[in-house]
């Protein structure tokens, strides 16, 4: 199997490496006497241990916190925002988001507190530097849940106030997320723009770390958009930069990143060579992790060369360190590779072998899992479980008090009375007593049932919190699947590289689409919006996705106006049943000629938008019925169109021009997104014409939840 071994950022540290920087940490400690010291060297430590062990992190990061809330002034309160901050972090490398995201609150607390230290010169920088990372940390949790538009938001939020204070390691840091924001997005060209400015950022202030993440990042850009040579240059200037400054593990890294290239163009002699040497410095760090992992890496390409000896005998030593070192995640691609290496011998009992630990493997890594996700979520509901009852036991103990009070009150009451009133007194109390009694057996009562409810409520919670999961998890797994329907970049890049694509759904799956095929030297390109959105609209769009796949590749109808006749034939056979279905798509569809310049366009309530030289903006009409049943149903219309060169064509749903926003909360509109074509975002490239356009959309939206699917295609001539 393909093996990648591409290092974005430096994840894996090895403790023996630092070893004389933790033994120095921790005589310091011992030596200290100030709480500033103290303070800083208990930061420098969860520094130190983020990566490698993130609990002692979080431990030496809350000695830091507790160290600083000694400080009542200004100077403690912003040293208990950088030890947050950084706990923030900790349980972010953890996955941890609702801890992280509880952290950042509590940061933005205390911040949002002393706002006046705004006009405050000797506070104010670093105010607003914590800020800022703050507003970079939180896009980070975004990041990692996938929730993209969202991580951009607070990225760029991050970068304005970094710019403003001119904090340049924060602007190249900002700047480098932002680009990972966009290769997650298969934006790698876009992610490219992103990284040289990191890059130039660095260089100028001379961060030589910082510069050799760019150049690995931009390499691993280049590399996945095919571009080999380039990737390899990248790769091969970052490792002489490491070597400049004796960055041994990433020297190490950046080895292991060429050997796959090497790998992937077929090239195996070379890629064993890049692939011994990064071994070989892994072994003098005594980084035993990426030694399993190259130690794996050289036993497949044995594999793959037939070299069956030599394989074995790599693979085993990979198997051997995984085994010590307790990783079960790579100790699966062992027992996998070793099973296939056993079939290819012919010795297929010891390839079942290999096979079945290969199977126990991943079903242990998947139900590790699985157990931390509900062993953090029993720790969230007991906390909130013990929080209620002291609650409960404190209201309680404050009512019997009362009642105390009140009681001695009403005594030397009737003790001023007199002697007189003694008798009287003497049945009052008793009978308060028998009262009292009475109460406290009723409350007893009611308490157990309050008690066997909560019991039968904490079952229930359960139970819906598991359905939860499993829903969640039917549906990113319907996504991976929607998204299978959708052109890939490559075949895109082919047939419409002067063009670009921004689709945003709503949720998880959408009942947005496009669409692309090549076929009688025609490229077709459709943009469709189902009926509906989230589900429903998913299962829609692949029902019409299939329809117009058909017309054009199966039934080799040419004229947009036949394959959209058709494809509603198809459409309502598909969904038609006892229900009476209704549900269709809306859809502009275009055909173009590659060796002239006409294009061919009919559309079902979805108009073609025409961008001329003068800027002027001509839109070409629909048909008024959808793809469906619909009662008043006609032949679908087409028109021939004589396109000349630097002519820029777009096809959207309804999504963008019906988002609300703004400052009074009212939608884009569609005159407003036509004129925001004719403007000047129509003279941009492609690529940062789409960047125009999200970027228009995250500000207008702002807080306010997205309101439907966006799809949107330009094409330039």
């Amino acid at each position: 199997m393909k093996r990648f071994f591409l290092f974005i950022v430096i994840t894996f540290s090895v403790f023996s490496q630092n070893q004389k920087k933790f033994d120095s940490l921790f005589k310091l400690l011992k030596v200290s006497s100030q709480d500033t010291s103290f303070f800083n060297i208990y930061m420098e430590l969860g520094n130190e241990f983020q990566d490698i062990k993130p609990d002692s992190s979080i431990y030496y990061h809350t000695k830091a916190e507790e160290i600083a809330k000694k400080n009542s002034g200004i100077d403690g309160k912003l040293k208990i925002c950088e030890a947050i901050l950084q706990m923030g972090r900790d349980y972010c490398i953890k996955s941890n988001y609702t801890e992280s995201m509880r952290c950042y609150v509590s940061v933005m607390k205390i911040l949002e507190m002393h706002k006046k230290l705004l006009s405050d010169n000797r506070y104010r920088i670093k105010f607003q530097k914590l800020y800022a990372t703050m507003m970079g940390n939180i896009g980070a949790v975004h990041f990692a849940r996938s929730d993209y538009p969202r991580a951009l938001e607070y990225y760029f939020r991050s970068l304005k106030i970094n710019e403003k204070i001119g904090n340049k390691q924060g602007e190249a840091a900002n700047l480098s997320n932002i680009g990972l924001v966009y290769s997650n997005l298969r934006e790698d060209s876009l992610a490219l723009k992103y990284y040289y400015q990191s890059l130039k950022i660095n260089e100028e202030i001379g961060n030589k770390k910082g510069q050799a993440g760019n150049l690995v990042n931009i390499g691993i850009a280049y590399h996945n958009l095919g571009d080999f040579a380039r990737g390899l240059e990248y790769y091969f200037k970052a490792l002489k930069l490491n070597e400049k400054i004796g960055n041994k593990q990433g020297q190490a890294n950046n080895l292991g990143n060429i050997g796959i290239i090497y790998s992937d163009k077929k090239e195996y002699a070379r890629a064993l060579e890049y692939y011994f040497k990064a071994l070989k410095i892994f072994e003098e760090i005594g980084d035993k992790r990426s030694q399993a992992i190259n130690l794996g890496n050289i036993g497949f390409i044995f594999l793959k060369q037939k070299k069956y000896h030599l394989s074995e005998a790599y693979l085993k030593k990979a198997e051997k360190l995984n085994n010590e070192l307790r990783i079960i995640y790579f100790l699966k691609y062992n027992y996998e590779d070793l099973s296939e290496l056993c079939r290819q011998k012919g010795n297929y009992k010891e390839a079942l072998e290999y096979y079945k630990k290969y199977i126990k493997c991943r079903d242990t890594i998947m139900n590790d899992e699985n157990q931390k996700a509900i062993v953090q979520k029993e720790l969230k509901f007991k906390f909130e479980k013990e929080k209620a009852l002291k609650e409960k036991e404190h209201q309680k103990k404050l009512e019997i008090e009362r009642k105390e009070r009140e009681k001695q009150k009403i005594i030397t009451g009737f003790v001023v009375v007199g002697l007189i009133l003694v008798t009287v007194f003497s049945l009052f109390v008793i009978n308060r007593l028998k009262v009292t009694r009475k109460q406290k057996n009723i409350i007893e009562k009611q308490k157990k049932i309050v008690e066997e409810q909560k019991l039968i409520v904490e079952e229930q919670k359960k139970l819906v919190e598991q359905k939860n999961k499993d829903i969640l998890d039917s549906i990113n797994y319907a996504k991976r699947i929607q998204n299978a329907f959708l052109p890939s970049n490559a075949k895109w890049k082919e047939h419409l590289p002067n063009s670009f694509v921004l689709y945003l759904p709503k949720e998880i799956v959408a009942g947005d689409f496009y669409w692309m095929e090549y076929a009688n030297n025609y490229v077709y390109v459709a943009v469709a919006d189902c009926t509906g959105h989230g589900v429903p609209g998913a299962m829609v769009s692949v029902v019409c996705s299939n329809a117009l796949t058909k017309a054009v590749l199966e039934e080799k109808l040419t004229e947009t106006d036949q394959i959209l006749n058709r494809t509603r034939e198809l459409v309502i056979e598909k969904l038609t049943s006892e229900d009476n279905i209704r549900d269709g798509m809306d859809v502009g569809l275009v055909r173009i000629e590659k060796n002239r310049n006409t294009i061919q366009f009919s559309g079902a309530n979805r108009p073609l938008y025409l961008i001329n030289h003068d800027k002027s903006l001509t839109e070409i009409k629909p048909d008024k019925q959808p793809i469906g049943r619909y009662e008043d149903s006609k032949p679908f219309s087409k028109q021939d169109i004589i396109i000349n060169k630097g002519i820029r064509v777009y096809l959207t749903t309804d999504g963008y021009a019906d988002q609300f926003g703004g400052k009074k909360g009212k939608k884009i509109g569609t005159k407003q997104f036509k004129d925001m074509l004719c403007s000047t975002i129509s003279e941009y490239a492609p690529n940062l014409q789409k960047e125009k356009l999200l970027s228009y959309f995250l500000q207008w939206k702002g807080i306010k939840e997205q309101t439907d699917d966006i799809t949107i295609i330009g094409i330039y001539f």
